[in-house]
C-alpha cells in the first residue's frame, strides 16, 4: 500500500482553498443506471414481448 500524506490546515487557509476551488453543483442528469431496475417487476413482461418478437421474425 501507498502511503497516506495528512494535510494540515489553518481555517483562513481553508478558506481561501474553499474560494479559490468553489463547489459548483452540475446540471448533469443521474446516471442512469439506476434507471434499468425502476420497473423490475417489468422485466418478465419486457422478455416476454421479446422472444415473441424473435419468432415472428424468423
Amino acid at each position: 500500500m501507498s502511503k497516506v500524506t495528512v494535510w494540515y490546515m489553518t481555517e483562513e487557509e481553508r478558506l481561501a482553498y474553499i474560494e479559490k476551488h468553489p463547489i459548483v453543483p452540475s446540471e448533469e442528469k443521474p446516471n442512469k443506471s439506476g434507471a434499468a431496475f425502476s420497473d423490475i417487476l417489468a422485466y418478465g413482461e419486457r422478455r416476454k414481448k421479446l422472444k415473441e418478437g424473435e419468432r415472428g421474425e424468423n
